[in-house]
């Protein structure tokens, strides 16, 4: 089976780079993406995420533009909504989950810990969650490490939310990993007058840096190639491999 990833911009964010890169950087303008990532290969059709109004991010604080619908995004490879099997949720923040009621013959997976943490949130990062988007969705639940489909794996990697999960996907040119936290390729390939003394730089919005760490450096570990979910390279990127 040869599986690949199809990026499919949903919309585009002008934010302070500070809000990937941990108290660095402050003040500085960046062009981040925000996806849906179909898989393409396994008999079922899976994505990634459900992708977000830019209406609603910018709302929130970060302000977006619009690129396509969920729907026009899919009309790129074939489908539609309905036509979907499995969402994989990489955690419940809104632009990750906002449009989940679209995808009506879909089976939704969420890590245990993040869908506990999400509907009974710590006053600390309630506002980061919404339950309207999520409440009513029926999940399937999963604990860590656990294959989707063939091919197809999540592994949890918590630390920007209590139960983010990571997306591996075995393709000809190796193991590519959608981090299931918010990041650009910054974060994992610091500049060189930094490298010296970080592996990483931090992304800025997480509950817990130090899992948030081991999570980067489990994917790390892990992938042939590593991406971002927010990266703004795959704005024009195809498909990977």
């Amino acid at each position: 089976m040869v599986n690949r990833i199809v990026p499919l911009p949903i919309s585009k964010l002008n934010i302070d780079k500070s809000v990937m890169t941990y108290l660095m950087n402050i003040g500085q303008k960046i062009t981040c993406g925000t996806y849906i990532w179909y898989i393409e290969g396994p008999d079922e059709n899976i994505i990634v995420d459900t992708g977000c109004d830019a209406r609603l991010q910018t709302a929130g604080g970060f302000p977006a533009e619009q690129i396509m619908t969920s729907e026009e995004a899919l009309r790129n490879v074939g489908l539609k909504p309905e036509d979907v099997d499995i969402v994989i949720i990489t955690h419940l923040h809104t632009n990750h989950c906002a449009d989940s009621h679209k995808y009506r013959n879909a089976k939704f997976i969420v890590q245990r810990r993040e869908i506990e943490a999400a509907l009974n949130p710590h006053p600390a990062f309630a506002y980061m969650f919404n339950k309207r988007f999520f409440a009513d969705v029926k999940f399937e639940v999963v604990d860590g490490e656990e294959e989707i489909a063939e091919g197809v794996k999540v592994l949890l990697t918590p630390g920007h939310s209590p139960g983010g999960q990571s997306v591996l996907v075995e393709t000809v040119s190796g193991k590519a990993v959608i981090t299931g936290f918010c990041c650009i390729r910054e974060n994992f390939e610091p500049p060189t007058q930094l490298r010296k003394k970080f592996r990483f730089i931090m992304p800025g919005i997480h509950i817990d840096m130090v899992d948030l760490y081991e999570s980067m450096k489990r994917v790390s570990d892990i992938a042939d190639i590593v991406i971002p979910l927010h990266d703004q390279e795959y704005l024009k990127v195809r498909s990977i491999p």
